[in-house]
């Protein structure tokens, strides 16, 4: 997945993301550029990572995986990311 930001919310409220499965590099960047500086940090599975504040407006994303690295209990082949968020949309 590229470098985005999640501009489409009307919300502050930190993003928590979780990781299941393969291993990954996320990108965190800073919030005028998707290019440097940016900091690649290795999700592995059951990793969490939070972002609020002045960072929830960071250019983030996952460059590359590394296939076959899910831990063998979970019997998942690949990498599933889930995110939880407060989007401040009116439903």
């Amino acid at each position: 997945m590229g470098m985005h930001q999640d501009r489409d919310e009307r919300s502050d409220a930190p993003v928590v993301s979780v990781s299941l499965g393969d291993a990954c590099v996320f990108r965190f960047g800073n919030t005028e550029t998707r290019a440097r500086p940016y900091t690649d940090l290795e999700l592995g599975s059951g990793d969490l990572f939070v972002f609020g504040g002045p960072s929830r407006m960071a250019y983030h994303g996952v460059p590359r995986t590394r296939p076959g690295t899910a831990p063998p209990a979970l019997g998942l082949r690949g990498r599933v990311n889930i995110t939880i968020r407060a989007s401040g949309l009116a439903p």
